[in-house]
């Protein structure tokens, strides 16, 4: 008998798919697209009504003052179901559809199943008909959780490869399986964790294949149904929470990457005063956005660490404290012989790791903002001096300009001895009694007459520059 002839009893599928809705208590523009990829559903389910979903919710764009932390979101606070008969020979498949909004979560519970008949293993391929529920179609942001469940024929024995052979069938002609990663027991049930280890969540694909062995598994399941609907809902939080630290990292690092070339072109600006100074004037416009820009990845990456963070005391909990909450609720139904490690190995290890690779990451960033500061604060000392000197240097300019035009001035006011002898000396016959003498005779005297004393002024000038130069300093 090959693996997916193996028999199982009443098989079935549930995602639970979690999708953020609100940020800063508003919704956000992408709030519906968990619900538009459910009516999508509708193709390869076959289920033509299921199109109509968005429109039958009662969450809307004016609901974002609800505070509610679990609000059921169908009228009559129901779920939707559909029946395709004769699915499979002898039993029909029911397909029931539970959204919900978790505090700023958009969630829904999509579960297909088989009532009353025994099938090979390999009929859970039809309960995933091209692919429909994995996390690459779902597309939630926040990401998603598939458990299988059934009830297993053979001996306990045979479990672990009843419960490959059910991965096996779901994920047949994806190339999306994942690995497995843990096993354990819920509720007198042997359960087994699959995830094939991406950090996007729409990459993401975390499976749990739960085999009833136990007469109360049923029964504490559905005692404990929302405990582990709001438990799975904070792990994809953290995950994601984690997935957007990384990405933050990420970004900031080419930032640090850009600072560092700043630095070295800061080492090598050319000596020519009016060059340099243009350099340092374009860093100074680009700076303080790439400043900003780093300032505010940091400030991101701080966040998403207090959103994963444990154990330390903070105004609101944290994911990670809701996910113990929650853990604790699961465990107090919990049977004497239970073993559910895997999910605590997530808080106590997995969340832990993700804190330490998060602040790790800080610790590498954190200098790179100051050194920012730094160079900005450099380069705007340098260009202030820069400009500060040349107007300095225009201001004495000006000075000695003033000072040489008022020297002209009062030349030009005493005795035009000077000038009349030098016109004496040039022209020895000419008359210089204006305008009697003519109009070139008047005009060559007045022409010389200003060159001269304009000629004294700027002597002037020239004098006293090196003077005020000096007293300046």
């Amino acid at each position: 008998m090959t693996d997916t002839a193996l028999p199982i009893k009443n098989p079935s599928v549930t995602l639970y798919a979690f999708h953020l809705c609100q940020e800063l208590g508003q919704l956000r523009q992408d709030a519906d697209q968990l619900w538009q990829h459910c009516a999508q559903l509708s193709e390869p389910f076959g289920i033509p009504e299921l199109k109509s979903f968005p429109e039958k919710l009662k969450s809307s764009r004016s609901q974002t003052a609800i505070t509610s932390r679990y609000l059921e979101l169908l009228p009559d606070n129901r779920c939707l179901t559909y029946t395709l008969p004769l699915h499979i020979p002898g039993s029909a498949l029911t397909v029931k559809v539970y959204p919900v909004k978790i505090h700023d979560t958009y969630a829904v519970d999509i579960t297909l199943y088989y009532q009353n008949v025994t099938v090979p293993v390999g009929q859970f391929s039809r309960l995933n008909p091209q692919g429909c529920l994995l996390a690459s179609t779902i597309q939630a942001s926040l990401g998603q959780t598939l458990v299988l469940y059934g009830e297993p024929v053979g001996t306990p024995e045979e479990d672990s490869k009843l419960a490959d052979a059910c991965v096996d069938a779901f994920f047949q002609g994806s190339d999306q399986k994942p690995q497995f990663m843990a096993s354990g027991q819920l509720f007198g049930s042997p359960i087994f964790a699959y995830d094939n280890g991406k950090e996007k969540p729409t990459e993401q694909c975390h499976l749990l294949v739960c085999l009833n062995r136990h007469p109360e598994t049923v029964n504490l399941e559905q005692k404990t149904y929302r405990s582990f609907f709001n438990l799975l809902c904070c792990r994809s939080k953290i995950l994601f929470a984690y997935h957007e630290a990384r990405w933050c990292y990420r970004q900031t690092r080419e930032l640090y990457g850009q600072l560092e070339q700043e630095v070295k072109g800061f080492k090598e600006l050319p000596r020519e005063r009016e060059i340099r100074l243009e350099q340092l004037k374009q860093k100074l416009t680009q700076m303080p956005s790439q400043t900003f820009d780093y300032a505010v990845y940091l400030r991101d990456i701080e966040d998403h660490k207090t959103a994963i963070a444990f154990g330390a005391a903070k105004p609101i909990a944290t994911n990670a404290e809701n996910y113990d909450y929650w853990l604790k609720k699961i465990r107090e139904s919990s049977l004497k012989d239970d073993n559910i490690e895997f999910l605590e190995y997530f808080l106590n290890q997995r969340t832990k790791l993700f804190q330490n690779q998060i602040q790790t990451n800080l610790n590498y960033l954190k200098p790179g903002q100051q050194l920012f500061d730094q160079m900005l604060g450099s380069i705007r000392g340098i260009v202030e001096t820069e400009q500060a000197q040349q107007e300095k240097r225009l201001e004495r300019w000006i000075a000695s300009v003033g000072i040489g035009l008022a020297v002209s001035g009062i030349s030009s006011q005493t005795a035009a001895k000077p000038v009349e002898s030098i016109i004496t000396q040039l022209y020895p016959k000419q008359s210089l009694d204006c305008p009697k003498a003519g109009v070139t005779p008047c005009l060559t005297y007045s022409f010389v007459f200003v060159l001269f004393h304009v000629g004294v002024g700027a002597i002037a000038a020239l004098i006293v520059y090196p003077i005020i130069h000096r007293l300046s300093k």
